[in-house]
């Protein structure tokens, strides 16, 4: 009788957990089918036809081993390489100033009593603005000529230079252009998460300091800092990530010029794909940029240690 009804109880108990693995499957399946069709798939297909010569009329792929990685590193004109380096310097200069200048107005905003809302909404508008708008002021802005802001202000008013200088067709003026056009449009950004991570803090932790004597420097770097890490490793990966995903920007102020010379992976990989139709090298391309973000990933949670 008591070998029934565990027998009986097991069986239930069985029944429930059916139900519910098939209530969980129901669930997930649609985002599932959706991954499969526009993310698994795509990223599989992209790594077929980096290994492959790829006709886009007939649909034809063959295969070709490393030959559209050969044909990239071995470029004459080393347009692979200027485009790597110049995304790498493109986050060693654009991420190191972004977190700073968010986190200094972030503590500036979360001090004040009034109009924080008003400065919120202002550093925040940035962000919220087209990458094709932000790039064509910004343009204006870099004017080669004496009409242009800048060079009127370097020329006419600070007196730095005695010619202006034409910032979007010169290797390192485009490159510069490029850099301030990201620190920009992602200050607001990092200020905002910088902020919500602040006003996270208990505030006892500033009390204590306070009685022990800290000054607000030392309030700032011994409690502010070290509590607002994962933030910090969160946007740090956040604004990597960007860096090799950056293109808008280049396609607007400078288009690569001079030869390619302001160039990165992303409007590289435009060039190949959509201009040379050559998909292989395009693929090749967007194939070592995930890589090349993987393996800096993997590197930053190693270095940063983060417990959330």
């Amino acid at each position: 009788m008591r070998t029934s009804k565990v027998r009986k109880k097991t069986h239930n108990e069985s029944n429930k957990i059916y139900n519910k693995s098939w209530q969980a499957i129901i669930f997930i399946l649609p985002g599932l089918i959706l991954a499969v069709a526009f993310i698994f798939y795509p990223m599989l297909k992209n790594i077929q036809i980096s290994f492959s010569d790829y006709d886009i009329i007939s649909g034809k792929l063959t295969f070709t081993g490393l030959d559209n990685f050969k044909a990239l590193f071995t470029e004459s004109q080393q347009r692979f390489f200027t485009a790597y380096r110049n995304n790498i310097l493109y986050a060693v200069v654009v991420t190191p100033i972004t977190l700073f200048l968010g986190l200094i107005i972030a503590v500036a905003i979360n001090s004040i009593k009034k109009f924080s809302t008003t400065f919120k909404v202002i550093y925040y508008l940035p962000v919220i603005t087209s990458w094709i708008i932000a790039g064509l002021v910004f343009k204006y802005l870099f004017n080669p000529g004496i009409q242009g802001p800048i060079n009127y202000l370097l020329v006419n008013v600070l007196h730095i230079t005695s010619t202006p200088i034409n910032w979007l067709k010169t290797e390192w003026g485009g490159n510069i252009s490029i850099w301030i056009l990201g620190i920009w449009k992602n200050i607001g950004y990092a200020m905002l998460l910088y902020l919500a991570a602040i006003q996270g803090i208990n505030k006892s932790y500033y009390e204590v300091a306070a009685i022990e004597g800290a000054t607000g420097f030392q309030k700032l770097k011994n409690v502010t800092i070290p509590l607002i890490k994962p933030t910090t490793f969160f946007l740090t990966i956040q604004l990597l990530i960007g860096s090799f995903n950056v293109f808008l920007q280049v396609l607007v102020l400078t288009g690569g010029d001079p030869r390619g010379k302001t160039s990165v992976l992303q409007y590289l990989l435009y060039t190949r794909t959509f201009k040379l139709y050559k998909f292989g090298e395009g693929a090749a391309i967007g194939l070592i940029t995930a890589i090349s973000i993987l393996i800096v990933t993997l590197i930053l949670n190693k270095k940063m240690k983060v417990d959330y």
